[in-house]
Formats: structure tokens, C-alpha cells, sequence
């Protein structure tokens, strides 16, 4: 499913106007015709209308004089200045006035009757929001919250900015939230996420050329799409088809995370498996993935320590190369993945102690051979780039896609809405919960990613199914686990997604 941003949106309804000659005011008119169905689902017979002043508010207009028609009790309150209101807005506020119904505007009233209402629709503030809302309608939205009855928002939750998702200290928390043409960014970014349970995308008859012609590079999982990309398995065929992975990982204090990478890339489908560990934790890793075989390194003070020579092996045998994991921060270990990124021939996926130890010199991406993808947590993406980690939650799709395309690799940032950005491409993923936040959840990901690579799917392919079933899989293991769910029980259920 596409997500647009509001100038792209713009844009597209721009055309659909311009270009098809499609008038404003049906489309807003199919706006608030797609809202009724959703409002009649809803057994209310008195409704309240909260309505801006702007184009949102005109939608809410419209919906109001639908809901009169249909025979609902409705009471519509804007809290604006009534002089702004323009354009189509205009044009349905106007008809609520012939049809004698009152545009109030008596905050104290509007507390006083909230009481008695049986759903709020929340048509105050649309796409163009940024920033705090303050004034009656700050004192209105607050008391919606507290009311705790049902509110549909229209295209997006009042007080969420459409293209990071950051929220008003005050805003619209919705039971569900429709919008128009396409997902939003702020629907499925930060606190956008969370302030609404549901949202429903409706066409309001743009025609589907304005959208495809826009070049919309964000796709998103609510349609599950990620699973289109699967691929069945021929009958004829045998391990060496499906990959070999070769995991460079592990030191003496984190033998187990390169455990969980392994693990992991085996449930996704990998042929074969080789972990290069130092040898002082052979014995430990060797116990837990029996089904993997071993290149066995030296170490120097619990870390690993691996020739050239080694690492040229590695490269002509492996189909793709997971680094990083558990190998330890290690001044000595830059030389080694300096080495992989300019002399690798085969995809890698460096994430943790790959990833801190790259940022201080992210430019060797520069220099890579192959397809590169980095999967930072918002803390490693901070090292990585310089800036906080609250700037990199605000503006999560920017910094994933502009480090993309200086560094010239796959950038897939994890977090509540995982991002990934190759070139101009964006997925943006919202599989998963808040119980995976748990040591090796990020480990179980790197293997699933590499597993992918190995069996022959592009790394950006990878990466979207990736993330995808990791989250899957996490909200499988909530649902018997809850907040107590490990990595080993994310990796139980990764087995359900990769079968056709």
C-alpha cells in the first residue's frame, strides 16, 4: 500500500482536478460520502461534528449535512474564525446555514453537550497541521479524550503532523481515522501510530493514474504485501540452492548472539550455515546450533582475530555475509571490516558491534563492492550520523533514505515503524510490539535479513520480508508470552510465514 507525503498528496489531487477536471467539491463530497459508511456501522443516532476551518473542516461540513439528511441528530462546532473559511469549505458550511442547522461555537456548550453524544467525528485539523494546537480547540480535544466516546478522524488524527507522525502535546486519540488516495506518513510514523486503532484508506475517485503517474516510492505492510514477494520452492532441489551464510560474530562475554543469528537464518530457509567464531567459544555455540558447521579463528583477549586469508575464503565460499553480531568494540576490529567492505564480492548485512565500529568511518562505504545493508537501532544510527536520537525518531524516513544515498547502501532503521530506504525506494514496516524490545531481537533479524539474501532474494526484497516476519513473529510470541517473550521465542514462529 502507498504512503504519500502532503505535498505529494497535493499533488495527486491536483492533477485529478486539473488534468480530469474532477471539481474540488466532489471530491470533497466523495470525502464525506466514504466517512458516512463508516459512521453507519456505528449504532449512534446523535453525533457531534467538530469542524476547522480549513479544507478538513469542510469535509466535516459536508459530513454533517449528510448525517442531517440521513436522519441523524447532528451538532456541528468550529471554534475558528468563520471569516477564513473558503473554497469548497465555504460552499458546505453556507448549505448548513439554508438548511437551518447551527455552526456553534460555545466551548462550555460543546462540554455540556459531549455528554450526551454517542460519537465525535473529528474533522478539525488536517494533512497541513504543524506544530501545537492551543485555544478552544485544545480545551475541546482534551475534553474528546476524557469523554471516552467513539471518534472517527477524517484523512488524520487532529494534532499529528501528516509527514513525521511528531503529535501536538494535545491531540485526537481515534477509534479509527479515513483517509483519502493514500496512507499518510503520520499515520504509521511516532505518536501518529498510536493515535488511532484503525485507518482505512478510501477512494474518493481519483483516478488511479494520478497516483501511479506521482512515482510513489513508500509502501507500507497494511495490505501484506511483503508476502507477495515469497517464492515458491521447486521440488528439485537441495541445500546449496537456498544459500550459504557465513555469520562473523561472537567474542567471550556474547557467544550468544551469533546462537540467535544462526538459528534464525535456519527457520527462514538458509541451506547452510557457518558461523566464524573466535575458538574459545566453539563449544558453547557448537552445543546450541548443532545444524550449522564452524570456521574456527583465533582471538586475541576474548575477541576474534581473523586472517586475510580467512576472510578470502569466506568471500569466494559464502552467497552473503552477516557481520557484527556479538563480535565486541574492539579497536582491532576495524581493520577486519574495512577489509570485508572493500574487498567483498557477496552482500553483507552488518548490524550492533559491526555498526559502532563502522561509524568511525562511515565513508569505507563508500568504497564497498557489493550490495551493503546496515540495520541501526535509533542509538546506533545517532553514532553513525552525529545527530541526537530524538531528531532521529522525529524524522525517521529522511535520515534512513539520505544515508542511503550518500553511503550508497540499504539503510533499514529499526524501531515502531521500521524504515527501510534503498535509492528512492521506502518501506515502511509496523509489524511487531513492544515486547521485542529484548536482548538478540535485533540478532534474530540480521539472520532472517542474510537468510533471504542467501536464498536469492535482492537485499531491499530481503529486508522488507525481514522486517515483516520478524514483527509477525514477535506478535506471535506476545500472544503466548506477553512482555516476558525472548529472542529463542520470536524464532519459534518465524517458520510460519515462509511457507507457500
Amino acid at each position: 500500500m502507498y504512503v504519500a507525503s502532503s505535498k505529494q498528496m497535493k499533488e495527486i489531487d491536483k492533477r485529478a482536478i486539473e488534468e480530469y477536471g474532477i471539481p474540488s467539491i466532489v471530491l470533497m463530497e466523495n470525502a464525506a460520502a466514504s466517512v458516512l459508511k463508516y459512521i453507519k456501522k456505528y449504532n449512534a443516532s446523535r453525533i457531534i461534528v467538530l469542524c476547522g476551518t480549513g479544507n478538513n473542516g469542510g469535509d466535516g461540513f459536508a459530513i454533517a449535512r449528510l448525517l442531517h439528511i440521513n436522519g441523524y441528530y447532528v451538532s456541528v462546532y468550529c471554534f475558528g474564525d468563520y471569516n477564513k473559511i473558503s473554497g469548497d469549505a465555504k460552499v458546505n458550511f453556507d448549505i448548513l446555514n439554508k438548511l437551518n442547522i447551527d455552526v456553534k461555537s460555545d466551548i462550555e456548550r460543546f462540554i455540556s453537550e459531549l455528554e450526551n453524544c454517542d460519537l465525535i467525528i473529528d474533522a478539525i485539523l488536517g494533512t497541513g497541521f504543524k506544530g501545537e494546537i492551543s485555544g478552544k480547540y485544545k480545551d475541546a480535544i482534551e475534553n474528546v479524550n476524557r469523554s471516552g466516546k467513539y471518534v472517527i478522524s477524517v484523512d488524520i488524527p487532529s494534532g499529528i503532523e501528516s509527514d513525521t507522525g511528531k503529535a501536538s502535546k494535545v491531540h485526537i486519540k481515534a477509534d479509527i481515522t479515513v483517509t483519502f488516495g493514500c496512507l499518510k506518513y503520520g499515520h504509521i510514523l511516532n505518536e501518529g501510530r498510536n493515535s488511532s486503532k484503525r485507518v482505512y484508506v478510501e477512494n474518493i475517485s481519483i483516478p488511479k493514474s494520478c497516483i501511479e503517474d506521482e512515482k510513489i516510492k513508500a509502501v507500507t505492510n497494511y495490505d501484506k504485501y511483503p508476502l507477495s514477494l515469497l517464492k515458491k520452492r521447486g521440488i528439485d532441489t537441495n541445500k546449496s540452492d537456498y544459500g550459504r551464510l557465513f555469520i562473523i560474530g561472537g567474542s567471550f562475554n556474547m557467544s550468544g548472539a551469533v546462537c540467535l543469528c544462526a538459528k534464525a537464518a535456519l527457520r527462514t530457509g538458509s541451506g547452510l550455515v557457518s558461523c566464524v567464531i573466535p575458538k574459545g567459544i566453539a563449544d558453547r555455540v557448537g552445543a546450541l546450533v548443532p545444524e550449522a558447521t564452524y570456521v574456527l579463528c583465533e582471538e586475541k583477549d576474548g575477541f576474534i582475530d581473523i586472517k586475510k586469508e580467512q576472510l578470502d575464503e569466506i568471500i569466494q565460499r559464502a552467497d552473503v555475509i552477516a557481520l557484527g553480531i556479538g563480535l565486541g568494540n574492539s579497536e582491532k576490529l576495524i581493520d577486519m571490516i574495512e577489509y570485508l567492505i572493500e574487498n567483498s564480492t557477496k552482500p553483507l548485512v552488518i548490524d550492533a558491534d559491526g555498526l559502532n565500529i563502522l561509524s568511525r568511518n562511515n565513508d569505507i562505504l563508500k568504497n564497498a563492492k557489493s550490495r551493503i545493508v546496515i540495520t541501526p537501532h535509533p542509538g546506533e544510527m545517532a553514532r553513525l550520523t552525529g545527530f541526537s536520537t530524538n531528531y532521529i525518531n522525529e524524522n525517521r524516513v529522511k535520515i534512513a533514505i539520505d544515508f542511503s544515498r550518500e553511503y550508497n547502501c540499504i539503510t533499514l532503521l529499526k524501531g515502531s515503524s521500521t524504515v527501510v530506504a534503498f535509492e528512492d525506494n521506502i518501506y515502511i514496516n509496523t509489524t511487531g510490539n513492544p515486547g521485542m524490545a529484548t536482548g538478540g531481537s535485533g540478532d534474530v533479524l540480521t539472520g532472517i535479513i542474510a537468510s533471504f539474501i542467501g536464498q536469492g532474494y535482492t537485499p531491499y526484497e530481503a529486508c522488507i520480508l525481514g522486517s515483516y516476519i520478524h514483527g509477525r513473529a514477535g506478535d506471535d510470541a506476545y500472544e503466548t508470552y506477553g512482555y516476558g517473550l525472548t529472542s529463542k521465542d520470536i524464532i519459534k514462529f518465524i517458520g510460519k510465514y515462509v511457507k507457500l
